[in-house]
């Protein structure tokens, strides 16, 4: 499934998430652009979580998408900083990133 950010009409702002409002110029129409890849800017590994007694490393990453906003997305495994990746959702609607 693709990753779309949304972007300003009037001024050409790209925002995720989405807002009703552009925070730039205050248009309130906006168009969808389709985010392909971005660069991990940092990385953590989460190795407990609240109520669960057994639990896998989950992998997240700090991304700056290749369009310019920065999303938090899923690795599947650890990642050094500045690693080029794809970013997809799942069927969970994670936003997820795959080294390139």
């Amino acid at each position: 499934m693709d990753f779309d950010i949304t972007q300003c009409t009037r001024c050409g702002l790209r925002l995720f998430p989405t807002r009703y409002f552009c925070p730039a110029c205050g248009g309130s129409e906006w168009t969808r652009r389709s985010v392909e890849a971005g660069t991990v800017m940092e990385s953590t590994v989460v190795r407990h979580r609240a109520g669960e007694q057994e639990s896998f490393p989950l992998h997240l990453a700090t991304v700056r998408t290749n369009e310019g906003p920065v999303v938090i997305a899923r690795l599947d495994a650890p990642v050094p900083d500045g690693t080029h990746v794809r970013l997809e959702i799942d069927d969970a609607h994670c936003i997820i990133a795959i080294a390139c």
